[in-house]
């Protein structure tokens, strides 16, 4: 994290024997009350994603359960995403974050991925499904704006464009060195300028379809 505690979440859990759900979070703000609503939304998030609900019903549930009590104003943007591990189908909605990478037959791009509406900002939202169907080798890279917002002493931003650009060498690297190597780069590049906002990143690699 930036600070002493961060706002961003991640979370990843079986629903059942044959559907994983994962999913990554960014809270606006920082400090002890971003992390206090983080911790919030990820314990309604899991709760919501136990039910079986597809990943925007988890969405509009939480996003609901939120509004009344936040007097804050806060809001967090969430990928959920449930892939079913027989047939590499993927279910996501998107609340307002950053599209994940997909890497495929040697080559990163940028999932097509509505943008979709904060969560905690309004009462009634609804949030739309997209699907995707992973291929055996296939890798999804999700992260926070802390990745691409990183800034250097000139003040340039990392950007998705250095992202996806560092990612034509990463084609054939494990998801752990894929992760280790986006940080050392993010290092790389700012250099010595002090860390303003949280980075987190996580990486899955779709191994194949279970029997």
């Amino acid at each position: 994290p930036a600070k002493e505690v961060g706002g961003d979440l991640y979370d990843f859990f079986f629903i059942d024997e044959n559907r994983l759900c994962f999913l990554i979070g960014d809270v606006s703000g920082k400090g002890v009350p971003a992390a206090l609503f983080m911790a919030i939304t990820k314990t309604l998030l899991r709760t919501e994603a136990k039910h079986g609900l597809s990943p925007e019903e988890v969405l509009s549930r939480v996003n609901d359960t939120l509004v009344p009590d936040n007097d804050a104003c806060m809001f967090v943007t969430i990928f959920c995403a449930v892939l079913d591990v027989r047939t590499g189908k993927v279910e996501f909605s998107n609340g307002g974050h950053n599209p994940p990478l997909v890497l495929r037959a040697g080559t990163f791009e940028y999932m097509q991925v509505p943008k979709g509406f904060v969560v905690g900002a309004m009462e009634g939202i609804k949030f739309t499904k997209g699907e995707y169907t992973l291929d055996p080798g296939d890798v999804i890279f999700l992260y926070t704006d802390g990745v691409t917002e990183a800034m250097n002493p000139e003040d340039e931003l990392f950007s998705e464009r250095r992202l996806k650009e560092y990612f034509s060498k990463l084609t054939d690297r494990s998801v752990e060195e894929i992760v280790e190597g986006v940080k050392d780069e993010i290092k790389l590049f700012v250099r010595d300028r002090e860390q303003s906002d949280d980075i987190t990143m996580l990486a899955l690699k779709f191994r194949g379809k279970r029997r």
